[in-house]
């Protein structure tokens, strides 16, 4: 599983947290993504089962507020359309297990906003998308 988990510390207990974290043995399955501090506190972007699971629960739950929430890596197809590349969304989607049908649904409506001439212009197509979806 793909995790992100934010983590506020408790301040008068960092000490203690850091000393912990570095003490004893990490899962083997828990790979660490990213480690991202924020003026708040922290995001944990990692992977692993339920041994990776109840490790970050502990070393972080115990010392501060952790909440934690199943994600999907879903980067190449944001990359795709930051690039404004319809065919390597297709790939991605294709990839991922998707459907020929299914692909060419889903590019319709981005090809539609690529070749719109204004923001309002994708905005109205995109509605028209929803409605002719919508109508079956």
């Amino acid at each position: 599983m793909f995790y992100v988990s934010q983590f506020v510390p408790d301040r008068t207990r960092m000490a203690e947290f850091l000393a912990c974290l570095w003490q004893g043995d990490v899962p083997p399955s828990l790979a660490l993504h990213l480690w991202l501090y924020r003026e708040e506190g922290m995001f944990l972007v990692w992977e692993g089962d339920d041994d990776a699971k109840r490790y970050v629960d502990r070393a972080f739950g115990s010392f501060g507020e952790l909440s934690t929430e199943v994600v999907t890596d879903s980067t190449p197809g944001l990359a795709a359309c930051f690039a404004r590349d319809l065919d390597g969304f297709g790939e991605w989607l294709r990839v991922r297990g998707t459907s020929e049908d299914q692909i060419e649904h889903q590019l319709d409506v981005r090809r539609r906003g690529l070749h719109a001439a204004t923001q309002e212009d994708a905005f109205a197509a995109g509605s028209a998308w929803a409605k002719e979806q919508a109508a079956g």
